[in-house]
């Protein structure tokens, strides 16, 4: 909103100072000054007007970029959310922290990256995440890119447990 009030302002002030020097052509009535070369006129209007274009333009492309940006970034959500929940369904990997999360650029050619971070206890169930990460992921979207940054981090194994009588 400060913008559009901003080009608003700039628009006002600058239509005004020119519209004095179109008021003032050679052949108006009234004027008490000389006359002003048209060329000269014509050329500071143009300048403006160009660089009012060139404002424009500007916005409109910052604003299609964060638009853009955000759609891309709730789609991302959306998807992480997804997987979350196919890897809260799966029964071999419930009680692990796996978190997938994905990351975006704002333009729409780029892909989607999804990390999966947390930690397994075997490097068997961290082939388990990734495939069924990756299985679901191309299911939803096929350019998604899949990032393994989970952590083998076996249970450990008590002191008392070790040296107890085995029956």
């Amino acid at each position: 909103m400060r913008i559009a009030s901003g080009l608003a302002t700039t628009v006002a002030f600058l239509m005004g100072s020119t519209v004095g020097s179109w008021a003032q052509g050679p052949g108006s009535e009234g004027s008490t000054s000389p006359p002003l070369a048209a060329s000269g006129s014509t050329a500071s209007t143009i300048l403006t007007l160009g660089f009012l274009a060139v404002i424009v333009i500007a916005i409109i492309v910052g604003v299609r970029y964060v638009a853009t940006r955000r759609k891309r970034i709730e789609e991302a959500v959306i998807l992480q959310s997804q997987l979350s929940d196919r890897l809260a369904r799966e029964a071999q990997l419930r009680g692990l922290l796996i978190t997938p999360k994905a990351r975006v650029s704002g333009w729409w050619g780029s892909q989607v990256t999804i990390e999966v971070a947390g930690e397994v206890p075997t490097p068997d169930l961290r082939e388990t995440v990734m495939r069924t990460v990756g299985a679901e992921a191309w299911r939803l979207r096929p350019d998604v890119i899949t990032v393994d940054h989970l952590f083998l981090n076996p249970p450990v194994q008590r002191a008392s447990d070790s040296l107890a009588p085995r029956r």
